[in-house]
């Protein structure tokens, strides 16, 4: 995840550590110029980012510098105690007089005057304007060497602290910290829930989204909380303090019905920000459940859409379907006047068509522009906000430029654009550079291609953006640096986008990617004629020929079944190609070409065992695909009985030469698969074979799951014969079977 902003080093911290404790001491905090070197590079850190976006305009500008820091110190400092309490007050007399592990930090509060130390007559009697260090050494009756040894504990403690990235509980405890000191501080009568909203208000514009959102969680305004992380949603998602505060807010149990499923939608967009398919698909199902608990037609087509955004890239067919079901949905909730739900009823359904008109397009269907007319028309029932208009005129710009008009195309887009700056959504923005580098390229103005496609790329550094973005405009390069005749280039960029694709599960994207590459190896073949640019074209040919088919996008599989001849002017034409086989097997297949060509070159031994090897694993892959297929069918259909002598004599025959671990994780994937994911039985088999043994705790640990669930699951793997248990009690292990004798 991007860090948002600038580390400190820890050489920086001491030193400002030091001189913030001294200044501390005296009273004289201001004196920590903003103009010092070495303050500009703290200033920047999310730890007093924290502090001054919590204290808002509370704090006059000239002492603000001068104020966080000292709540910083402060609160450094108190997270010391041993107890995790927040604050300096409620120390008891055990902790002062008796308990070691309170000493770094009350000798560091105390020397600094952060802290007045009590008396205690009965245990020693202080003099007169006794200094802390002397006070302590009486009341602890140790040696002035020994005080020091725990002021300088307590010192690297806190500068191991600040050194250190921040966690989204520290950053969430260091404002309520900044919070209560504010409150303190403040001697006139205020209106603090006024004074949260405006804050909120005036950081969410000026783009301190976590600031904002903080504020917005004090005054306890839920709805403006979460339509805020939505439309800041990629932001939010560059920093753990929005995980926190999700967590925060799941646990405190104050979410209504419907604001839980906005929470699971919410969710799920951090969780696709930062590429975490399988949990951006679980919160996506979460909030379809509760949506359709509630029986809430708003939420459910909201959830619905949702989760046809999720599949765009990887099943357009399920993808249609969802949105074609979001918008009935949808339809309903708008049929039904509600006040402030009929108008977000209205704009989500507007959006819901966008989105149908968007996938229409990609498959050449003029019932995209039917579609897109159907926005007006919605518009005369309900206002619709900047980002639905947005986000037609994005399609509208999408369908001209699939029409032949780029003039129209471009005039669409720079409209989206300035919709999407106007109000700040920093993702949407992306997005629309992104068609723009594409449309430009398809103009052949590669200068305006390059500068918006390289917008996208350098934002990717420094915060999260969405996989099918990044890499469509990776894609999009490419094709401009082949416009240009630059095919390393081309190449290199077209397999960034490949990877990427193939990483998040975009099947689309993917095709995309390998019909581009199969182009920049033809032309390389026929520039260059090397052997291996044709083979690997072929592959890359074959592969999004089988990929566009599997996506019904017949058009764009012809094309990739006739690029060789267009490129190359062979007349042979797809028969070329490579067989279907290969395509099927593309990755496994593409790895034996690559090893096949390797031998070709004279190799160590070593190195040759090492490929042969590596072509044996890939073949081992591939019977391993169609065996599992030829099962799935066979049990779809009630043919398991029927070809049972057939897969055993092909279990035996895969048998023969497996390893122990392999035989193993075959059983486990036979008789568990419905009990554990695969990577939890990946995950439990390696303790196994490697520790020997495994407990319940350790179960527990290395499948994710709770001590009750772990309990269940080791049973349940013992009486299928997967596991021998052995011992009792707290002795209890499990072993595997041929590991028990």
């Amino acid at each position: 995840m991007p860090t948002p902003r600038t580390l400190v080093s820890r050489r920086t911290v001491d030193a400002l550590l030091t001189a913030g404790l001294n200044a501390l001491r005296r009273g004289a905090m201001a004196e920590l110029s903003p103009r010092h070197p070495r303050l500009r590079q703290v200033l920047l850190s999310p730890w007093f980012a924290a502090v001054v976006g919590s204290m808002g305009d509370a704090v006059p500008a000239a002492r603000r510098i001068a104020s966080a820091g000292g709540v910083l110190l402060t609160w450094g400092i108190t997270g010391l105690r041993p107890d995790r309490r927040l604050g300096l007050d409620a120390i008891d007399d055990n902790a002062w007089l008796h308990s070691t592990s309170w000493r770094p930090m009350l000798a560091l509060a105390t020397h600094h005057g952060l802290l007045p130390i009590p008396s205690f007559p009965a245990r020693y009697r202080r003099s007169a304007q006794e200094a802390a260090i002397e006070n302590l050494c009486g009341l602890w009756a140790v040696g002035p060497s020994t005080v020091y040894r725990y002021l300088d504990k307590a010192k690297r403690q806190v500068c191991d602290l600040f050194a250190a990235p921040p966690t989204g509980e520290q950053l969430l405890s260091l404002r309520q910290a900044t919070e209560a000191w504010v409150r303190q501080e403040t001697t006139t009568d205020r209106d603090w829930c006024a004074w949260h909203a405006h804050q909120a208000e005036s950081a969410l514009l000026s783009g301190a989204v976590s600031d904002g959102l903080w504020h917005l969680w004090q005054v306890g305004e839920m709805e403006a909380l979460l339509t805020a992380l939505r439309r800041f949603s990629t932001e939010a998602a560059g920093t753990q303090e929005t995980d926190a505060m999700l967590a925060t807010l799941t646990a405190a149990d104050q979410l209504t019905p419907i604001q839980q499923v906005e929470l699971s939608l919410c969710w799920a967009q951090l969780w696709h920000l930062r590429h975490a398919v399988d949990r951006e698909g679980e919160a996506l199902d979460q909030a379809l459940r509760r949506a359709e608990l509630i029986g809430d037609p708003l939420h459910v087509g909201i959830a619905h859409a949702a989760i046809a955004r999720f599949l765009e890239g990887r099943d357009r067919d399920r993808a249609m379907a969802c949105y074609e079901e979001g918008a009935a949905s949808l339809r309903r909730a708008l049929e039904t006047p509600l006040g402030s739900a009929s108008a977000r009823a209205g704009n989500e359904y507007a959006r819901c068509l966008v989105h149908l008109a968007w996938l229409n397009l990609r498959r050449n269907n003029p019932k995209a522009k039917t579609l897109l007319e159907q926005i007006p028309l919605i518009a005369r029932q309900t206002p619709l906000l900047d980002e639905t208009v947005g986000a037609a005129e994005q399609t509208w710009g999408e369908y001209w430029r699939c029409v032949g008009n780029p003039r129209k195309a471009l005039e669409h887009k720079h409209k989206a654009l300035i919709i999407f700056q106007r109000m700040g959504d920093q993702r949407s923005v992306l997005s629309t550079y992104n068609n723009l580098s594409l449309i430009y390229g398809d103009a052949k103005e590669y200068a305006l291609s390059l500068e918006y496609g390289k917008r996208v790329v350098e934002a990717a550094v420094t915060q999260t953006i969405e996989p099918e973005v990044l890499a469509g405009v990776l894609c999009n390069l490419g094709v401009t640096y082949f416009g240009l005749g630059q095919l390393t280039e081309a190449i290199d960029h077209y397999e960034r986008s490949r990877q990427l694709a193939q990483q998040a599960g975009l099947k689309a994207q993917l095709a995309i990617a390998q019909y581009n590459l199969a182009e920049a190896y033809y032309e390389r073949f026929k520039q260059h004629g090397d052997m291996r640019d044709e083979s690997l074209g072929d592959s890359f040919a074959a592969s999004a020929a089988r990929l566009s088919a599997e996506d019904n996008a017949h058009a764009q599989a012809d094309a990739a079944r006739a690029l060789k001849r267009e490129v190359l002017g062979t007349g042979e034409g797809p028969d070329r190609l490579l067989p279907s086989e290969h395509a099927a097997h593309f990755t496994e297949m593409a790895e034996v070409e690559r090893l096949r060509l390797s031998l070709a070159a004279p190799q160590p031994p070593s190195q040759q065992v090492r490929t042969h090897l590596a072509i044996a694993r890939a073949y081992l892959a591939i019977a391993t695909k169609e065996r599992e297929a030829a099962l799935a069918i066979a049990s779809r259909h009630g043919l398991t009985e029927d070809f049972d002598s057939e897969l055993t004599a092909l279990r035996q025959t895969f048998e023969r030469d497996l390893t122990r671990e392999q035989q193993w994780a075959a059983r486990w994937q036979q008789q568990a698969s419905e009990l554990l994911q695969p990577e939890q039985r990946s995950a439990a088999l390696n303790r196994l074979i490697s520790a020997g043994a495994i407990n319940k705790s350790a179960y527990a640990e290395v499948c994710g799951v709770s001590l009750a669930t772990a309990s269940k699951h080791l049973g349940l793997l013992a009486e299928r014969g997967l596991l021998v248990q052995t011992g009792k009690g707290p002795s209890t292990r499990y072993l595997l079977p041929d590991a028990s004798h």
